[in-house]
């Protein structure tokens, strides 16, 4: 089996916290109700079958460790005891290996990758159009965040790299945290990020995680839930998508 090329977007964080896995999650939902079908690949440890509560579904497909979550979106749990300890070339082939025997017949692969830095998220960046490096306004989240910037632009893959702003109070306030950011990263590594979009701080989106309902099955219409559709508005329509990056061929 083969894949041509894979359409892809990673969800990375440089600290944990920030919502990275809750933001994966309805991001694929909200790529999956414009009618893309969508592959929600979870290489983060698991964190996503409990926020999307996966036995409420109880969908099997037809491939081994992948369920249906919402409409048009897929889950697949990679088998991975301990995403850290990837170290050698012989780790990342069989998890390319393990995308290459899921990815085909998707119109786009979302990676909720790993927290901080390492061969699996270089890995996965390396493949995806975009990556979505996300922040909230806690400054040991904007550091985290920095390092993973600075950490992408060592490995060649920030020009296809941009910030999403999670929690913020207004518009106002992640326009002054894209400003703070942007001084930091082009003092120090060089690099500007464009900004993919930012998320409002909702209390209804942190029950929705106690609830272990996705936010946009359980609360359509509210303010966050606006953004996730304009984040995957966004990325639809702004051409992120149309790239070519990864071409894949098993081996």
């Amino acid at each position: 089996m083969a894949v041509d090329k894979i359409i892809a977007i990673t969800v990375l964080s440089g600290k944990g916290g920030v919502g990275k896995s809750v933001i994966s999650l309805n991001l694929a939902i909200a790529l999956g109700s414009s009618g893309l079908k969508i592959l929600l690949f979870d290489a983060g440890g698991g964190d996503i079958a409990f926020l999307a509560n996966n036995g409420l579904f109880d969908q099997k497909s037809d491939t081994p460790n992948i369920s249906v979550i919402a409409e048009n979106v897929n889950l697949y749990s990679a088998l991975i005891s301990n995403p850290y300890s990837f170290q050698d070339e012989s780790d990342i082939e069989k998890f390319l290996n393990s995308i290459v025997e899921v990815a085909p017949g998707y119109d786009c692969v979302v990676f909720d990758c790993l927290t901080g830095t390492g061969p699996l998220s270089y890995t996965l960046a390396g493949l995806s159009e975009i990556s979505l490096l996300v922040t909230t306004p806690d400054p040991t989240a904007i550091a985290g965040a920095y390092l993973m910037a600075r950490a992408l632009k060592n490995n060649g893959l920030a020009s296809r790299a941009e910030l999403l702003i999670n929690q913020v109070e207004s518009a106002d306030e992640a326009a002054s945290l894209k400003t703070r950011f942007d001084i930091l990263t082009k003092k120090f590594i060089d690099c500007q990020f464009k900004q993919a979009g930012y998320i409002h701080k909702d209390q209804l989106l942190a029950e929705s995680v106690l609830e272990q309902q996705p936010f946009l099955t359980w609360q359509a219409g509210s303010q966050s839930s606006r953004d996730f559709l304009r984040l995957a508005e966004k990325l639809s329509l702004s051409g992120g998508l149309h790239f070519e990056t990864a071409f894949l061929k098993s081996q």
